[in-house]
């Protein structure tokens, strides 16, 4: 009988640590990519997702002469079963393709 209240016990217990670890980020992510870009941009975004819990991946990139976006393929997992993925065609000063994604808590 013992053994059956400490499974009982650890299984509550340990529906309640799910539940208080649960995602708790808040708040949006909303990347653009525009033709401003740079390589060390784009890394900077991956960087500054990986707190996040959220991980980014550039497929396919291409360049102009001086180093600003001119096409993209990319992808965004936010590792909660949640995927999104994109492919420009060559970008013109007016687009943004990118993600975005609102996060609350409740």
């Amino acid at each position: 009988m013992k053994e059956i209240k400490l499974i009982v016990l650890l299984v509550c217990f340990g529906i309640a640590l799910f539940t208080s670890c649960a995602d708790q980020r808040e708040g949006v992510v909303n990347l653009k990519f525009t033709t401003d870009l740079t390589q060390s941009d784009l890394d900077r975004m991956q960087a500054d997702l990986k707190p996040l819990n959220i991980d980014s991946t550039y497929d396919d990139l291409k360049f102009d002469e001086e180093g600003k976006l001119k096409m993209i393929s990319a992808s965004i997992d936010y590792n909660d079963n949640n995927k999104a993925s994109f492919e420009s065609t060559v970008l013109k000063s007016s687009d943004e393709p990118g993600f975005y994604r609102y996060f609350s808590k409740d």
